[in-house]
């Protein structure tokens, strides 16, 4: 009977310990990527492709928010000609939650510097982007796009 009583108390002292206040996780970042995969497009004579993405994220759950950096990968094609030494890429960025919404874009310039090879690379940061989330809603709700804009 001691024993039983003990027990019980024991349960009652850990439970009463507990949390009860669960922390919703939202998982990974949203998808980041070229929105048509892969996008080009001419300037001064240059072609400019976009390639890849990467991104960086931070969830606030209070203020229902995503704070993220985004990263794009392309490369020069055809900067042997010496006609730019400098590029500047209006890119734009769009938040898309679920049902393919977009909830937020930007526009952005961006100055790159033009090597005089006939193929190289580059590589874009676009930071402090923030974004209105819905709650209860994990990161594969969302993706993040990237072009260029026209």
């Amino acid at each position: 009977m001691l024993k039983n009583i003990f027990v019980t108390a024991i349960i009652l002292i850990i439970s009463s310990c507990s949390s009860s206040n669960f922390e919703f996780d939202p998982g990974a970042c949203p998808r980041a990527a070229i929105m048509k995969g892969s996008e080009s497009s001419s300037f001064n004579g240059i072609k400019i492709e976009l390639n890849r993405t990467v991104m960086i994220c931070e969830y606030n759950i209070r203020k229902k928010r995503i704070d993220f950096n985004v990263g794009v990968i392309g490369d020069i094609i055809g900067g042997n000609k010496d006609i730019a030494k400098d590029i500047e890429i209006p890119l734009f960025i769009a938040f898309v939650g679920p049902d393919d919404v977009v909830i937020d874009k930007w526009t952005k310039n961006n100055t790159i510097k033009v090597v005089s090879k006939e193929i190289s690379s580059f590589s874009i940061g676009i930071e402090n982007l923030q974004s209105d989330i819905l709650e209860g809603r994990t990161g594969s709700s969302y993706k993040v796009l990237i072009g260029i804009q026209k």
